[in-house]
């Protein structure tokens, strides 16, 4: 495949179309951006995240048509209107809060596009791990609620994101959610494990955004930098991991491309695109 066969990029944020402080996009990147979507080509952004936690990334790409999000529980465009979703149902999700009440975490859970914490739990968020500008934001886009039970009970639940800054137990935790087929478990920072659906991840929801959108996974070029963006890269016809990624994400990639930090999605589309 050949840059004029492009018709869709989706980006990973964190690690890859945000620079180190996990909020700015560089003004190459916006500009590249920009220019390919001159040319024709869409834009989708894909991210752990949810909807309520995507700060002001559209406003400063407004070149977003598509999102991706809670690790490709569910894909909707810009405007919210849901285009595919492979969520956990109650029961399932139930199973989970009974799992991580006995767990010293702090747990994040997103449903309907709304990311929730419990307060109970806030005294285990990891401060000091992240940017702070970054904490900031995220956390102001969180709703925070007595009981998960209470605000949730009897709907379906995109994704749990658990932070566990211990290795040990991070490990225990991981291993153990691992072992149910039910579930898809993988990450997006070192401290932290994304708990979704068995089948629900980047790459589904991509090829599920693709099919509502007639187009063919083939024509996607996708950027990414950590584990969950994998299936992601797998997907598309064009897989580039950052500079900066994990081993893993590298070795499923067609080609690596400059750092987050140093405009790597502005450098390999100007390359693809002719830009």
């Amino acid at each position: 495949m050949n840059g004029k066969d492009i018709r869709l990029i989706a980006l990973d944020l964190d690690g890859t179309l945000m620079g180190p402080d996990h909020v700015t996009v560089s003004a190459a990147n916006r500009a590249a951006l920009r220019a390919a979507h001159d040319k024709g080509v869409a834009v989708a952004a894909a991210t752990g995240r949810t909807l309520s936690i995507l700060g002001d990334v559209c406003e400063q790409v407004p070149q977003i048509d598509y999102i991706l999000y809670s690790n490709g529980a569910a894909a909707a465009k810009r405007s919210g209107e849901v285009l595919y979703e492979n969520a956990l149902s109650w029961p399932e999700a139930e199973r989970l809060l009974d799992y991580f009440d006995r767990c010293p975490v702090f747990l994040e859970v997103y449903a309907g596009g709304v990311s929730y914490a419990q307060a109970d739990k806030e005294r285990f968020f990891p401060h000091g791990v992240f940017p702070k500008i970054f904490v900031e934001e995220a956390l102001k886009g969180m709703t925070v609620v007595e009981s998960f039970r209470a605000a949730l009970r009897g709907r379906p639940v995109e994704k749990f994101t658990v932070y566990i800054p211990d290795p040990a137990l991070l490990r225990a935790v991981w291993n153990e959610l691992a072992a149910d087929d039910s579930l898809a478990v993988t990450s997006s920072f070192p401290i932290s494990i994304d708990v979704t659906k068995a089948g629900a991840d980047k790459g589904a929801a991509l090829r599920g955004l693709c099919e509502s959108l007639g187009l063919l996974p083939a024509q996607c070029v996708a950027f990414g930098d950590a584990e969950n963006d994998v299936p992601m890269l797998q997907a598309a016809g064009i897989g580039v991991a950052m500079g900066n990624a994990s081993d893993v994400c590298k070795a499923a990639a067609d080609f690596v491309t400059k750092s987050n930090a140093e405009d790597g999605v502005a450098l390999a589309l100007r390359a693809l695109l002719d830009l």
